[in-house]
């Protein structure tokens, strides 16, 4: 298949050196009447994944690597489970899902970070929930390869009743490429840890990994199941921008170093929609409830640093409408599901290092459902499809060819600005202060090789060398530039 964007979504300007710029287009607001938020819990570290169990009780996990248990709308103080992870950025205790027998086995599948050798690894393990404790333990997968970004992981058992993984590139892009490693993939699994016979790789006689389901991903963050079509959609942050929502197929490639944002190669999957600026797409979900019939079969994402809930309506797999609710009202949303009541419950994600920033009382688990009162209302803000600018295109398997400063902008702003005044991941490019080494070989070899254990990807191999010279030179002539400018 063609990688082909179908849609570009500004949530608001976006102004970069030789980068197109689009403003956002909104119908007037839709609105949900009739609601009210309630909150449920307060004062908790990142609760990163939500889930119920047969019985209404609610379990959640914070990334600090508890699992806590919320019943009769209270909060257990003694946690289920307390777990020693690897707490750098964004790891620590992530996703979280139960076995579609657990009124039967009891089974909890859980994703944590932990060290190996000085680095951060991932392990997915299950557990027995008896007596509001986690017991039992026994590895499905683990040694996955991790990083303080880019380290996935959502965990969901599917309507065919196998476990599928989200795992991030770990800060190594190529990686995401290569079939004999488990970075940026969805991974499928049988419900002990074991190969299905039907992955699209099992029959490979090669060190081809045969949990492989789908590969060339950044970071997917959200997978979700259609009622009715079985189709299983991702949500995906991409590099400054560039997030995207997919539909997922059996063995299919979706592009990630080689193309990204409005770029397309033959033999690589679009996006079904396109989101630049970022607004960081976590948990998505199909809302399946009675409560809000303006939200039944909608796709509803929630966004980190949209800081709001996005809803697709879909059409044959095709967005024909699509808006923000709640749109900077409770911050960076992580968590996302339907309960077993209709209502909507959500988690926020402000104490996240480097981009989230902590209020009173957060982070909390809230949840949604109609108060009986129309006076109450929920706006949302329209997003109008828009023909995409010219996408960058090219046949065969070599990388497509894009601007040194569109370029930069895509993959080096989000951590490092467009300024001199840096970000709170990393410092600025252009103010010649390099920890690393400041002159153009030192910088081609940062590039090239990363500083993975600081959070800087590896780009060897997704980046050509004669790319990554281009993006030395233009560091270099901006520090000039600033400099004889003083």
């Amino acid at each position: 298949m063609k990688r082909r964007v179908h849609y570009l979504v500004i949530f608001f300007l976006f102004i970069s050196t030789g980068a197109s710029v689009l403003r956002p287009e909104y119908s007037p607001a839709d609105t949900i009447e009739g609601f009210q938020v309630d909150t449920l819990a307060t004062d908790l570290v990142v609760p990163w994944q939500i889930v119920f169990l047969p019985d209404n009780t609610m379990l959640f996990t914070e990334r600090a690597g508890r699992v806590r248990i919320i019943r009769n709308d209270k909060l257990i103080k003694k946690p289920a489970y307390i777990t020693e992870v690897v707490q750098r950025n964004k790891t620590g205790l992530l996703g979280m899902c139960i076995h579609p027998d657990f009124r039967k086995n009891r089974f909890i599948y859980l994703a944590d970070n932990y060290s190996r050798n000085n680095r951060v690894k991932l392990k997915v393990v299950r557990y027995e929930f008896v007596n509001d404790t986690l017991i039992r333990p026994f590895t499905i997968l683990d040694n996955l390869p991790a990083n303080p970004n880019h380290t996935g992981c959502r965990l969901l058992f599917g309507p065919d009743r196998k476990l599928y993984i989200t795992t991030g590139d770990a800060d190594e892009p190529s990686l995401a490429q290569d079939l004999k490693a488990y970075n940026g993939k969805i991974l499928r699994l049988n419900d002990d840890g074991s190969i299905p016979e039907d992955n699209p790789f099992a029959g490979h006689n090669d060190q081809t990994l045969k949990a492989i389901w789908s590969y060339g991903h950044r970071n997917p963050q959200g997978i979700a199941f259609q009622p009715g079509t079985g189709l299983l959609f991702s949500s995906e942050h991409g590099p400054t921008g560039g997030d995207e929502i997919n539909i997922i197929k059996k063995g299919g490639n979706y592009g990630w170093p080689v193309v990204h944002h409005q770029e397309s190669q033959e033999g690589m999957i679009s996006p079904i929609a396109e989101y630049t600026p970022s607004i960081a797409p976590s948990e998505a979900m199909f809302y399946t409830g009675k409560a809000f019939p303006e939200l039944e079969g909608k796709l509803l994402v929630g966004c980190l640093r949209g800081e709001s809930i996005l809803r697709l309506e879909l059409k044959n797999g095709t967005v024909v409408k699509q808006d923000v609710i709640l749109k900077q009202k409770y911050g960076r949303i992580r968590s996302l599901v339907t309960g077993p009541d209709g209502y909507i419950y959500l988690s926020t994600s402000q104490i996240d290092p480097s981009e989230g920033v902590p209020r009173p009382q957060y982070d909390m688990i809230l949840r949604l459902k109609p108060s009986g009162d129309s006076n109450t209302q929920i706006s949302s803000q329209r997003i109008m499809p828009r023909k995409t600018t010219a996408a960058n295109k090219k046949n065969g398997k070599s990388p497509v060819k894009t601007g040194t400063a569109v370029l930069f902008q895509q993959l080096c702003v989000s951590c490092h600005s467009n300024t001199s005044a840096g970000t709170k991941i990393a410092g600025s490019l252009f103010d010649g202060k390099f920890k690393y080494g400041s002159g153009k070989a030192s910088i081609i070899k940062n590039i090239t090789n990363g500083l993975i254990n600081k959070g800087m990807p590896s780009w060897k191999g997704a980046i050509s060398r004669d790319n990554i010279e281009k993006i030395a030179e233009y560091i270099l002539i901006r520090q000039r530039n600033r400099g004889s400018a003083k």
